[in-house]
């Protein structure tokens, strides 16, 4: 009976499973490594009706997948990521977005021995809140330095006790976690996408403020371009009107040209440019001014 029962359960986990696969134009597999159940319950929460998400085994992943026929050419590729505790993503979302929303939402948690730092961990000054003893010794180790105040140890100034990417020992994490201190950023991650195309992790991984200012002076160099080698376009025809009604009213100021746009300017300039004749004229040709 329990196997005949486990059975069952196993077939509607995999007949859930296709159905999903079926229902969403994306799919993602993440690793469930080190994800706490009350981190996945926020994810849930906070995108219930974008996400859909499923742990389950790795055979009945599987097997879901091969009877689905669009997958068939991808199989074997995607069977490369499902190792380890997985758990699935299911969304209709874009894979690159799907990766930005989950980056978004990586919630603090307390460093573990052995955890990896996800960013640099700085011990804030103060009143730690810690009476003195043993502890003042991890202290020391870890190179905070501290005073004894009114019965409790104080930090004296911040300390980086850590650098992104360095492992947490095991006094380390003991001291974080007395302080008080979440100073690891977990979230889901993703192992490999899926919208038609097998796509890796570490390619959905996107620096939006060098794209930003890449676009940025992609758009600045198209205008210069479009402006001075006058190619009009909706975006740059009111500055080449512009440039031009300008470089126009200059030459015609410069040959004192007689339009209403630069009578203006020409007439003060015709007025000095008439005296300088007359100067020139009365110092070659007197007789002619007598």
């Amino acid at each position: 009976m329990k196997v005949r029962a486990s059975l069952e359960r196993k077939k509607k986990i995999v007949e859930k499973l296709v159905s999903l696969f079926q229902s969403y134009s994306t799919f993602a597999i993440a690793d469930l490594y080190k994800l706490k159940a009350k981190h996945l319950q926020i994810i849930r929460k906070n995108y219930r009706g974008k996400l859909e998400i499923i742990v389950a085994k790795n055979t009945l992943i599987r097997k879901a997948l091969e009877r689905i026929p669009k997958f068939s050419k991808h199989i074997n590729e995607i069977s490369k990521y499902l190792k380890g505790q997985n758990l699935l993503i299911f969304t209709n979302l874009d894979p690159f977005s799907l990766f930005l929303m989950l980056e978004k939402n990586k919630v603090p948690s307390e460093a573990s021995p052995n955890d990896v730092a996800t960013d640099d961990i700085i011990v804030p000054a103060g009143n730690t809140g810690l009476q003195p003893g043993p502890i003042l010794s991890k202290f020391g180790a870890l190179k905070i330095p501290t005073r004894i105040q009114d019965g409790s140890i104080w930090i004296t100034k911040d300390v980086v006790v850590a650098k992104k990417g360095d492992v947490i020992s095991n006094d380390l994490a003991e001291i974080l976690k007395k302080l008080g201190l979440k100073p690891i950023m977990v979230g889901i991650k993703i192992k490999m996408a899926y919208d038609g195309d097998v796509i890796p992790g570490e390619a959905l991984v996107i620096d939006l403020e060098k794209y930003k200012k890449e676009i940025k002076t992609a758009v600045e160099y198209a205008i210069n371009l479009s402006v001075n080698a006058v190619i009009p376009v909706k975006e740059t025809l009111p500055i080449i009107l512009s440039k031009a009604y300008v470089n126009a009213k200059t030459v015609a100021t410069k040959i004192i040209a007689p339009i209403p746009d630069v009578m203006r300017e020409v007439l003060p300039l015709a007025v000095i440019q008439s005296k300088r004749l007359l100067d020139e004229i009365s110092k070659k040709h007197p007789e002619i001014l007598s």
